[in-house]
């Protein structure tokens, strides 16, 4: 087996000390606040990372939202030399990018100065010739099992043929990242694995998660900042990246490499559908190859994406469910298969195993099949009955009704 990286990547953020009266002032109405808003609430970081990156230096991170005047009044140096006049901020939905430009070479610390603050910062290096031409896996996890990690890379190695991952991990309190580390090394994946400890709070929950009512999404920076880094520290020449979480497995037409089915498009965008927690044999492990059941009740979750971000204006900002502004090929039959059991109910409960009822559930032939081919041993074997209806069953109906 060839020699493959596994690295955990060092970031270098600007956060404001706790004991400096300086906070983000927060976008959402009081009476819209969830109780836990102030303490999920992020008031203090300013930037994410600083990292050099073809000509300029990068601070990625939440929008200053009150904070402007560490940019307007402040000064900032690297290796001593002011630069506070190259600064170009560019907003976005939850998320703003400070570049400082027309830097020669990469510099070694940056220094944020404010009235009595001063912030000192190491100037990290891109990473953007290790990931050009990759075909990459990225996700942001927290407290994922080390095995359905494992799991959710296999499927993907298998049947997309990524060859790099990039996992951003968000304060994970059940292991450390070298536990990780150590652990897919021992599993000799045979891809390129790299690790990015963001260590941010993730920010309050919106919509209906809020439990305030349908409240707006406006302060959960965490994610947006996170896509906005990667694209410039590390995906702007990737040939292809897929955006799934650890819960979800891309599933496309007879098993083809979704990264086939990009081919020239800008980016993919397809539907996803919840794999019920039902489990399919008598052994109750929680691993993907045991569940495949869906529901006729079901509605579809949110769309995800797989783009060629070569083939995207670096300004165009990624979102969790969308590209803004680009429309994104829809293909027939592309989706992804939810597992409703890989999960600790961060956001809402659905972990545990429900009561198969014959009358609206059923299995999934994609999921069932990919994951029996991945997992012969230790997937439970089912006949396939009529009971079996693929997602293709439902789109032929469709169209019986349509014609």
């Amino acid at each position: 087996m060839s020699q493959h990286t596994i690295e955990i990547v060092k970031i270098s953020p600007c956060i404001i000390p706790d004991n400096k009266p300086y906070n983000r002032t927060a976008p959402r109405e009081a009476h819209l606040q969830p109780d836990d808003y102030q303490e999920k609430f992020d008031y203090k970081t300013l930037s994410f990372d600083t990292f050099y990156s073809e000509g300029k230096v990068i601070l990625s991170g939440p929008p200053l939202y009150g904070l402007e005047k560490f940019i307007e009044n402040g000064k900032i140096l690297l290796d001593d030399q002011d630069h506070t006049q190259n600064i170009k901020t560019i907003h976005f939905d939850r998320t703003q990018s400070n570049h400082i430009t027309q830097i020669e070479t990469q510099p070694h610390e940056l220094t944020w100065e404010y009235e009595d603050i001063s912030i000192h910062t190491q100037v990290n290096n891109h990473f953007l010739n290790e990931f050009k031409g990759k075909k990459v896996l990225f996700t942001l996890s927290k407290n994922n099992k080390f095995e359905w990690i494992y799991d959710w890379i296999l499927f993907y190695k298998k049947y997309h043929h990524i060859d790099t991952v990039l996992f951003y991990d968000n304060n994970s309190n059940n292991y450390s990242l070298d536990e990780l580390k150590n652990y897919l090394k021992e599993k000799e994946l045979d891809v390129d694995i790299y690790l990015v400890p963001w260590n941010f709070k993730y920010g309050p929950q919106g919509g209906i998660y809020s439990g305030k009512g349908k409240t707006p999404w406006d302060s959960d920076f965490c994610q947006y900042g996170m896509f906005e880094h990667a694209k410039h520290r590390f995906l702007k020449y990737s040939a292809g990246v897929i955006n799934a979480d650890i819960d979800e497995l891309v599933i496309t037409p007879n098993g083809s490499s979704i990264f086939e089915l990009l081919a020239d498009h800008k980016g993919l965008l397809y539907p996803g559908y919840w794999i019920q927690s039902i489990p399919l044999g008598d052994n109750k492990v929680t691993r993907f190859f045991n569940y495949a059941y869906r529901s006729k009740d079901d509605k579809h979750s949110d769309n995800k994406w797989c783009i060629n971000p070569s083939k995207l204006d670096d300004q165009t900002q990624w979102k969790v469910h969308s590209i803004r502004k680009t429309n994104l090929k829809s293909l027939k039959g592309v989706y992804y298969a939810h597992f409703k059991a890989i999960n600790y109910n961060w956001k809402t409960q659905r972990v545990d195993n429900v009561s198969y009822d014959e009358s609206k559930h059923y299995i999934d032939h994609n999921v069932y099949t990919q994951l029996n081919n991945l997992f012969p041993h230790e997937t439970p074997k089912i006949a396939l009955s009529s009971q079996t209806i693929s997602t293709g069953f439902f789109e032929k109906i469709k169209a019986i009704f349509k014609a």
